[in-house]
């Protein structure tokens, strides 16, 4: 279906629906909280019902961003809605416990820029060019003629702030800068967006990086750079899972690093790899390999196994998308 077909039976779902129940993935990043709580303060405000949904319960920096505390973890199980709108989620397993939710609700619609989405829903809007999902439901509040004032901007600012990186990455596009400018003009604050979001650091987040930088290895002649966290690190820091946000940046920072590696322990022999590319590698190719996926300069999976072993397997196979003989 055409992107303009698709954004028009969208458009119609909004306007003559009533009731909404919205989603997003597991561990959620500012892109898909950003968006849920966008849409759904824009469907409040026009009389709408909404009922937002997490797994778990939402950490700082992500709730605090504006009536994040209207995210529940759970509602009435005879609730009826007109459409599951699931935000920046690839794929169903990416939505966790709440995958059932997927089940009992006659309309799905998945509003996502992943490349590795696999249209899962009955209605899917992916845009891979778009730099986030925040970018893709302004354009759908547009259309649908939807307020877009006050906390609706701030929470797709903060969407599209975080997946451009504060503006920086590749996937800064004219349009995405443009649609943060009109946010501005709609009552964004850049400042509060980012002193929630990119600021306002612990010391235990402080401590974890020391540690995550003290693993800090280079591969290839010096184009991959890998950091290991390992439970105990978080253990003995007293930090958080949301706290290691962001630091696969911190080998790509390098001079010379093409792939960026983060390697967080998350249960026992269970290990998240997050990636980065600098220039060329296709990151999410490289993490379809092992199950995952995500965007061409950023991109993720998980992996069972010792980490010596887990790593190894990984390296073999960064080592051919850098030489460019992956199959």
């Amino acid at each position: 279906m055409h992107k303009e077909e698709t954004e028009s039976r969208i458009v119609d779902i909004l306007q003559q629906g009533r009731r909404f129940l919205m989603t997003t993935h597991i561990d959620p990043d500012a892109d898909g909280i950003g968006s849920m709580l966008g849409l759904g303060s824009s469907l409040r405000r026009a009389g709408k019902d909404v009922i937002m949904v997490t797994q778990e319960p939402l950490e700082a920096p992500l709730r605090l961003l504006p009536e994040a505390d209207q995210i529940v973890q759970a509602f009435p199980a005879d609730s009826q809605f007109d459409a599951l709108f699931v935000l920046d989620c690839g794929e169903l397993q990416r939505m966790g416990s709440l995958r059932s939710l997927a089940d009992r609700q006659e309309t799905l619609v998945c509003i996502d820029h992943h490349k590795t989405n696999d249209f899962f829903a009955d209605i899917n809007l992916v845009d891979p060019k778009s730099s986030s999902t925040g970018e893709l439901v302004y354009q759908i509040i547009k259309r649908t003629g939807l307020p877009l004032e006050g906390v609706t901007a701030n929470n797709l600012f903060a969407a599209i702030q975080t997946d451009t990186g504060s503006f920086r990455y590749q996937n800064t596009s004219a349009r995405a800068l443009r649609i943060a400018a009109e946010l501005v003009d709609w009552g964004a604050s850049p400042w509060e967006i980012s002193r929630i979001v990119l600021e306002g650091y612990s010391v235990a987040r402080l401590r974890l990086l020391q540690a995550a930088l003290g693993t800090l290895e280079f591969h290839q002649d010096g184009k991959i750079g890998l950091m290991t966290i390992t439970s105990r690190m978080f253990q003995e820091t007293g930090a958080r899972r949301i706290d290691s946000e962001r630091f696969v940046d911190y080998p790509r920072f390098v001079s010379g690093v093409e792939i960026s590696v983060l390697i967080r322990e998350v249960e026992k022999k269970g290990f998240k790899f997050s990636l980065r590319s600098n220039n060329h590698v296709d990151v999410a190719d490289l993490a379809a390999h092992f199950g995952g996926g995500g965007h061409a300069r950023a991109a993720g999976f998980e992996r069972n196994g010792p980490i010596d072993v887990v790593k190894r397997e990984f390296l073999k196979e960064a080592v051919r998308y850098l030489n460019g003989t992956s199959s």
